[in-house]
Formats: structure tokens, C-alpha cells, sequence
């Protein structure tokens, strides 16, 4: 019986490496993302511009969505990536989470980090000891607005 515990234990601590966990990023003083591979290449985001560069991709974010990043007074942007899973089970993705130290809630926005397009946006609410994750579905109008958006640069 002991013999089978310390197998199973073992089995646990080798097996908690596998355990994904996203890379934190960072913006430089000239907006580049610092932290991502060389082959996703040039990568920028301007929070005042609301503007996101990926490689050959850029956006400038519709006013629609300007209200996930402007609805603190002094937002704490956290950015992380995922780029080193299998794309059967998600694709790469840029996670923009934008909060602040005294508010009960933010705003998660999940970017294809190859397309740019959108793949989930949340707000998440602090209740006490819990927080409780709820998904925003943008309006036809303002995802149209976004998809046309995405540019492709040569």
C-alpha cells in the first residue's frame, strides 16, 4: 500500500509540470510587448491609441470597445500570452486583463495572437472570497466593426 501511494504521488508531482500557465508580458516606454517569440515579430500596444500590432497584423480598437479600458481611473493592465499548446485545443492567444486595486470587478479580452481576431471577453466580479467570471457578447455592430478593422501590412 505504501509502495502504491508514493507511485501515485509521484505520478502527481512529475504530471504538475504539464500544468499550463500563460507568460506574463510587459510594455516597454515605446509601447513594444516584450515577451513574446521573434517569429510573432514586430508586437506593440499603445493603450492611449488603442492600438495593437501582432507581425503583419495591426488594429486600432473601435470606440465600442474603448469602454474596457477606459472604465477605471487608473487601470492596472496586465498583459499574457500562450503561444506553446497545441492549436486543436486554442489558438495562441494575447490576454489583455485590465482592472484596478480598489474595484470589485475587470475585464479579460482574449486575442488570436495570429489573426487578432477576438476569442472571449469577460468581466470578472469579486465577491468576498469569490470571483465570478461572466462572458460579454459584443453586438453584431461593434464585432463587424472590429473583424474590418484587423489590417494586414505588407
Amino acid at each position: 500500500m505504501k509502495t502504491l501511494l508514493i507511485l501515485i504521488s509521484f505520478i502527481f508531482i512529475t504530471n504538475s509540470n504539464i500544468v499550463h500557465q500563460d507568460t506574463i508580458l510587459r510594455i516597454d516606454e515605446n509601447g513594444n510587448i516584450i515577451g513574446l517569440p521573434k517569429e510573432f515579430g514586430i508586437t506593440k500596444f499603445d493603450l492611449s491609441k488603442k492600438y495593437l500590432r501582432i507581425k503583419d497584423k495591426e488594429i486600432v480598437l473601435p470606440s465600442c470597445m474603448n469602454y474596457y479600458f477606459d472604465i477605471h481611473e487608473k487601470p492596472k493592465l496586465k498583459l499574457s500570452a500562450s503561444w506553446y499548446h497545441s492549436k486543436d485545443i486554442m489558438p495562441y492567444y494575447l490576454n489583455f486583463d485590465i482592472s484596478q486595486k480598489n474595484k470589485d470587478f475587470g475585464y479579460t479580452i482574449l486575442i488570436d495572437l495570429e489573426t487578432l481576431e477576438i476569442i472571449d471577453i469577460e468581466v470578472s466580479i469579486n465577491q468576498g472570497n469569490s470571483t465570478y467570471n461572466h462572458e460579454i457578447k459584443l453586438d453584431e455592430y461593434c464585432l463587424n466593426e472590429y473583424k474590418n478593422g484587423i489590417k494586414t501590412l505588407k
